[in-house]
């Protein structure tokens, strides 16, 4: 597989959209539309006094309001780690001390390049909520027990935390 041409047909204030050609090894060449994320993200699965802390909020890209573990966009100059511990502060106003990494991964490598992150804590301190610009969430906290049952019953449709939630279940918990 070559990329034979890449050209940007969009530029927006997350991501950009790309045209590329691609020769594949039978000679054939495909035109393919890919998106960029124009970075990662990091996510954390915070386990606190026996609880799952969630954050409920709307995505309007499905038009449904989700129930995530804590994430967000790493910045520039940022480590994965650094952003994590910023998310969740942000988001929750738990700062993570026992930060461990359970695994990064492409979410929908078909057609953006975003990878994500993902770690593990279950001791904090107090800091304080700081919501970005625009950010409507609700905290929620779920017992350790129930993990199971919310993903069975789809109560949980995000993949960064089904993937989160499953690894910590299988690895972490045992």
């Amino acid at each position: 597989m070559e990329i034979l041409k890449k050209e940007k047909i969009f530029k927006g204030k997350l991501i950009s959209i790309y045209k590329r050609l691609v020769k594949h090894d039978d000679g054939s060449v495909w035109e393919r539309e890919t998106a960029s994320y124009d970075g990662s993200a990091s996510a954390i699965v915070a386990i606190d006094g026996g609880q799952v802390v969630l954050i409920r909020q709307f995505r309007p890209s499905v038009e449904e309001t989700l129930l995530e573990i804590p994430a967000g966009r790493i910045d520039p100059g940022e480590t994965p780690e650094q952003a994590a511990k910023r998310e969740l502060e942000e988001e929750t106003g738990l700062i993570p001390l026992n930060l461990k990494k359970l695994v990064e991964f492409y979410p929908t490598p078909g057609f953006v390049d975003e990878k994500i992150y993902i770690f593990y804590a279950d001791e904090f301190k107090k800091g304080k909520v700081h919501l970005d610009k625009g950010e409507v969430l609700d905290i929620v906290r779920i017992s350790t027990f129930e993990v199971g049952e919310y993903i069975l019953n789809n109560k949980i449709k995000d993949a960064k935390t089904l993937i989160g939630l499953l690894l910590w279940k299988d690895v972490v918990q045992k």
